[in-house]
């Protein structure tokens, strides 16, 4: 009998893994990139999507993250913590690397050509819940991924 229950309990745990993975293989991802590496890929692609961060605290940080991810479907979305050292020691300043306009901290953007085309806050007072922010993501995302 126990035997029976350890086994039915080993598959049980297979089953969650292959459909976590399952889902996840058709998910978006969010990349976090250095000043350099941003400045690189706003320069090198058409149209890319950008999280700007600006968390001293990893936690906050991956907490945006998290929600981006959670509403993104195949889209790739390169991060950039305003808080990196390059740029807090004055190496590198956003507007060197591209990154410009109002509300750019805890903000998803759209770039085209290296230009601004659209952009969308994700702080949480702007919103009265938080599905609200979710359906704003989603359709941020769908707007400018067609």
């Amino acid at each position: 009998m126990a035997k029976r229950w350890v086994g039915g309990l080993a598959g049980f745990v297979v089953v969650l893994i292959l459909v976590g993975c399952g889902s996840q293989g058709a998910t978006g991802q969010v990349e976090s990139l250095s000043p350099g590496e941003m400045k690189e890929t706003l320069q090198d692609s058409d149209n890319v999507y950008i999280l700007v961060t600006d968390a001293s605290e990893e936690e906050k940080r991956y907490e945006y993250i998290k929600v981006v991810e959670e509403n993104i479907e195949e889209i790739n979305v390169k991060e950039i913590n305003a808080q990196n050292q390059k740029i807090l020691d004055g190496d590198m300043d956003l507007n060197e690397i591209g990154l410009e306009g109002s509300e750019l901290f805890q903000s998803l953007s759209y770039y085209e050509g290296g230009q601004l085309q659209n952009r969308i806050s994700l702080k949480t007072q702007k919103y009265q819940t938080l599905e609200d922010r979710d359906q704003a993501i989603q359709k941020f995302i769908n707007e400018t991924s067609s």
